[in-house]
Order: C-alpha cells, then structure tokens, then sequence
C-alpha cells in the first residue's frame, strides 16, 4: 500500500467509544534500554503518554479489550505497575510487549504480576545465542533473555515468545525457539514474522509465508498435516501445533480486523496503516 493509500485508511479513525477492535495498541513510551537494527518506531524524542490522559481513554473503551502496552520499551516507564492496574481497574486486559531486558529481574517479574499483567510477550530474535542478538539487536543480551524466560516461567505466567525472523542470520535457530515455546508451559503463543521496509530496518530479503511455513514445520519436526486449525489471510498464517498457538506474519500486515493503535489525538486508528502513514512522526 503507499504512503498516500495508508494516510486515506487512517481516516477511519474511530473515538475510543466506537472503536471496533479487539485488541489496542498504545505507544505508552519512545524510550528504550535498546538500539535494535529493526524498529518501526525510533524516534526517541517524543514524550511519554500522560497516565490520567491515558486513564481517560481506557475508561471511554466500549467494551473488555486487550490492551496492548508497548514503546520503543515499556519497562522503561517507572509508572507501569500503576498503568496495569488503571487497565485492569477500567475492565480490559493488559498486554506487556517487552525486550525483556527488566524482566531479568525476578522481584520486577513478581511486581508487574501483583498488579495485574495478563499477557507478557517476550522478545527473543536471537534465542539464547549472544552472537544473533548483537547481529539483530546490537547488543549481547542472551543471558538476561533467557533469565526473563525462565522468570516468567517460575511465576506461571500467560507468555508470548515472538521473534523476527531474518534471512541469513537467525533461521537455524527456530528450531531452539519451537523447543523453549513447548518446553514452558506458561508459553502458550509463538509468533514469527519476517523483517519489513519500515522506521530502521535490515536489508535482508523479507520471507514469504509459505517460506515461513516451510521453515517451521521443518523446525518443529512434523508433518504439515500434523498442524491444525489453519486461519490464513495474505499476511498472516495462525494455526495450531498441540496446545501451543502459532502465528507466523509477513509486513505490512495490513486491513485488520482485531487491531488498532491509538493515536497522539485519542483516536483509534487501523494499526499497520497508522504506523506507515507515520503521522505521529515516529
């Protein structure tokens, strides 16, 4: 889609009363303890989102949601603990999308689930090897990623291990990705999606889905008959491999019908469109 067809799809923003997504995300900060090669939002100079603005538009969502609390980092924000409980407190859902870097710290683990996290999806684009972090994310990290794992599996929490897939670098290390996603039974999503042209990006040539696929079934070390529940648009595979849920995903995932962002205004906007329409200068 092009700049100018992304910009006319924002136009249906919604008030946060008629939003008709199931899940919201919001940029709660542009701050970040980490300077990935791969981000679609890196400007880092804009301000935080005020917590009583913030409480506001919760209280004006028109029905339970999924609110997904992302950044740059959200851990960043000392205030998040207060955040969770203003989602929970409004009805909705409370999501945490992290690098995990301060999910390393088990007390901090402990903290975010008194106050009411639900979900916490968890970055993990090199796995457990130093050497794919600081080719992706320019930065060795492989311990705390695996401490805030294993945190998040000793306090039974609702976990999403996500990781962006990249051609050359860190495909032969899925098949470690399925194997810690079915080893912990707290994990019960695993999403892949492959690089995209958007914010700071890697050259690399994105995959394709049915490459995606092809990759995963030879990781998980099954027959693609052996997976089921298959849901597929033009961006998105979603399917099942035993109790875990897997979503593999190709960018721009555009025309959602789940997912949308909230805006610097407190309007509701379609997701993908608003983040390559980049009215928010991110």
């Amino acid at each position: 889609m092009s700049q100018q067809l992304a910009s006319h799809a924002v136009e249906r923003s919604y008030t946060p009363e008629r939003s008709p997504y199931d899940t919201v995300i919001v940029d709660i900060t542009h701050r970040c303890n980490m300077v990935c090669r791969n981000c679609y939002v890196p400007n880092r100079q804009i301000p935080d989102l005020d917590a009583r603005w913030l409480s506001g538009i919760f209280s004006r969502l028109p029905r339970g949601t999924f609110v997904r609390l992302v950044g740059a980092e959200p851990t960043m924000r000392e205030d998040l603990p207060e955040l969770i409980r203003d989602v929970r407190a409004h009805g909705h859902h409370p999501v945490l999308v992290t690098n995990g870097l301060k999910l390393a710290n088990r007390d901090y683990v402990r903290t975010l689930k008194r106050a009411g996290i639900q979900v916490v999806s968890l970055s993990m684009n090199g796995v457990f090897d130093d050497d794919l972090y600081e080719a992706i994310d320019e930065m060795r990290c492989a311990a705390r990623k695996r401490a805030a794992y294993e945190n998040l599996r000793a306090e039974h929490m609702y976990s999403v291990v996500n990781m962006i897939l990249v051609r050359g670098i860190n495909e032969h290390v899925l098949p470690q990705l399925v194997d810690a996603a079915r080893n912990a039974r707290n994990v019960r999503e695993l999403h892949v999606r492959s690089i995209g042209a958007m914010g700071r990006h890697m050259d690399n040539p994105p995959f394709t889905l049915d490459e995606m696929f092809t990759h995963f079934v030879e990781a998980a070390g099954v027959a693609a008959l052996d997976i089921d529940r298959h849901e597929r648009t033009a961006t998105s595979h979603d399917f099942h491999l035993g109790r875990l849920r897997v979503q593999l995903t190709v960018w721009p995932d555009l025309n959602s019908k789940v997912r949308g962002r909230l805006t610097p205004e407190g309007m509701i906007a379609p997701f993908m469109e608003h983040v390559i329409a980049n009215e928010g200068g991110y």
